[in-house]
Order: structure tokens, then C-alpha cells, then sequence
């Protein structure tokens, strides 16, 4: 779960760089379970199987978007930490010269 329910605020959010990894910290006003991460299949279960699961993405509080298949997650109490790790594909092309 990120952002908000009927019983669920956010209190407090921050965003910091760890190991050189983008790392959103998002403090709840009610404990939150670990969301359940990506599909497994081609398919989102939530979209009702119309949405293919690499378009699929997370919004953060700072309205930034990071695709769903590159986004790990910790929850903790009231405290939901959102990690974005590129996928391999993506740090390999950081290195190649074209």
C-alpha cells in the first residue's frame, strides 16, 4: 500500500539515496502491511489482466514514478520503506557506449 485509505494518512515522507539506491521512506498514521510486490504472470491481477505488468508502475509522494517490476519494498510497524532498483538491463546499458 502507497499513499492513502479511510483509515490510513500519511504523516511523514522523505526520500534518500542508500548505496546509491533511491530510497523512500514513508512514515503511515496506522501500521501497513508490506504490499504484495509484482505479478508473476504478463498480466496485473489488479488491473483484471488488462494491464501488462511491465507498464505497471509505483507513485510516490513526490508524484516520481518508478516501474513496479523495479521497486522492492519493507514494512515495519507504521513505516513502509520503497526501495527503486533498476533492473539489470538498465544498469548494464549505463555502461555500454552507445
Amino acid at each position: 500500500m502507497i499513499g492513502t485509505d479511510e483509515n490510513r494518512e500519511i504523516v511523514e515522507w522523505r526520500k534518500t539515496t542508500e548505496d546509491g539506491q533511491t530510497v523512500y521512506v514513508i512514515e503511515y498514521s496506522e501500521p501497513v502491511p508490506e504490499p504484495a510486490g509484482r505479478s508473476k504472470t504478463p498480466f496485473g491481477a489488479s488491473s483484471g489482466g488488462t494491464v501488462p505488468a511491465r507498464t505497471q508502475y509505483v507513485q510516490l509522494p513526490d508524484g516520481e514514478r518508478i516501474p513496479a517490476t523495479e521497486a522492492a519494498f519493507d514494512a515495519e510497524g507504521t513505516t513502509l520503506r520503497v526501495r527503486h532498483r533498476p533492473s539489470v538491463l538498465d544498469r548494464i546499458r549505463r555502461y555500454l557506449p552507445w
